[in-house]
């Protein structure tokens, strides 16, 4: 992650700006969220009941996730003001590593020492770090964005979706259901990037899906064009860029810029609306592309009740002073980290006494658990597929960028590991 990027310039008159220049400055975002965990109970320090703490590993200051401290604000907020936990205000403890493995042990001992019932929502690429000292702690990781291999295999982690493999499988058997027949894929020249083309590759192959080719971009890069035009060349009906947001946007329009015609297989929910506005909008090359993601997009609240909630909440945060709860600023990320504090507040509300061990104990004992609707029914506590024993729910929908929009293609949710015969 953390490529680097240019700006292009000429007849577009795009700008690529990194997801931080969307986002209110980092003490301002936190301020919001430190006020939010005190809303409508009162806190610990002014002689109210003690807070019940849970919390988060996120990159804000790197990676520009500013948003997912406003969806946790706006869940916190809600929670509190209807009470909290049995009287108790939920407290979020946020802590961001800098993507420094020093400051990642020092965030998990962090959390640890606060006494946060679970985490939420985590998105590190130190969670080979953080993750075993949570687990040697009894933390349970809710939700948390699967990145390394602990956290497939951690016996504390609860994962909400597969990952980018099960992501790519989800957009691979989209492109076979629209007939499409060859890939190609972009990634970072990482072990890891190579590693995520090998295994890309075979799942298409098993599907029908001749792949074309892939390019491997330099972490140093600055000029993303050369990977665009290899693309093109490649004649490929899909490209996969599997690449970090950062890399994504600049790779989007630059594909624009170039006059590109392939179709873009992605992970639901990965931009902010006004992400796809930078890329161009109902003219971006995503227009019409495959998404697949294991929570429906935020536009689909027709048939899901919960993201209507998920809107109020968000909406009234934004009422409260916190701008990046701004419907421009809503995705995927958000509605997992909102998800994971409802998931987690839950099931402290049932539990006699609302601590680390409790929450653990249900995880991992609890027939289903409950996700708003969100997903089918979830079991936590099951064993997923060998490689990835912590992949307890396998299923996601299909979407596509519609008029600029996110929107769902098709509202019944399946398991591409299952579809495609790939265990699971």
């Amino acid at each position: 992650m953390g490529t680097s990027r240019r700006e292009p310039s000429g007849e577009e008159g795009v700008r690529v700006r990194s997801r931080s220049h969307w986002s209110e400055p980092l003490a301002a975002v936190l301020a919001v969220a430190s006020l939010a965990a005190a809303a409508g109970c009162g806190g610990g320090g002014t002689g109210g009941p003690a807070p019940i703490r849970i919390g988060a590993l996120v990159p804000l200051s790197g990676y520009g996730l500013s948003y997912y401290a406003s969806a946790f604000a706006a869940a916190t907020r809600s929670i509190n003001a209807h009470g909290g936990i049995k009287g108790r205000p939920i407290e979020m403890d946020i802590c961001d590593d800098h993507s420094d493995p020093i400051q990642a042990q020092a965030c998990a001992r962090k959390l640890v020492s606060d006494g946060v019932i679970a985490t939420a929502a985590n998105v590190s690429e130190l969670s080979m770090v953080e993750g075993p000292i949570l687990d040697e702690a009894g933390i349970a990781q809710v939700g948390s964005e699967a990145v390394s291999p602990e956290d497939f295999t951690l016996p504390t982690a609860f994962l909400l979706d597969g990952g980018i493999f099960v992501q790519a499988a989800g957009g691979i058997f989209g492109a076979r259901r629209r007939g499409l027949h060859s890939l190609f894929a972009v990634t970072i020249d990482t072990p890891a990037g190579r590693t995520l083309v090998g295994s890309v590759g075979q799942v298409a192959k098993g599907a029908g899906i001749d792949v074309a080719g892939a390019a491997y971009i330099p972490e140093a890069a600055s000029d993303l064009m050369p990977y665009v035009q290899a693309a093109i060349q490649s004649h490929a009906d899909v490209v996969f860029p599997g690449l970090p947001p950062a890399a994504t946007i600049p790779f989007m329009v630059d594909s624009r810029v170039a006059g590109a015609h392939y179709v873009v297989m992605l992970p639901a929910g990965e931009f902010t609306p006004a992400d796809i506005e930078v890329m161009g909008g109902p003219h971006a090359i995503t227009e019409n592309d495959i998404e697949f993601a294991a929570l429906p997009p935020v536009s689909a609240t027709d048939r899901f009740p919960a993201l209507k909630t998920f809107a109020a909440d968000m909406d009234a945060e934004m009422a409260a002073g916190d701008r990046n709860a701004a419907p421009e600023h809503r995705t995927g990320g958000s509605v997992a980290a909102w998800l994971c504090i409802r998931i987690i507040a839950n099931l402290a509300q049932a539990l006699p006494t609302s601590d680390a061990a409790g929450i653990l104990n249900e995880l991992r004992t609890s027939p289903t658990v409950d996700t708003l609707g969100l997903t089918p029914p979830w079991t936590p506590g099951r064993t997923g597929p060998p490689s990835m024993p912590r992949v307890t729910n396998g299923f996601g929908y299909l979407s596509s960028q519609r008029n600029g929009v996110e929107v769902l293609t098709d509202p019944v949710p399946f398991n591409p590991l299952q579809a495609l015969r790939l265990g699971g």
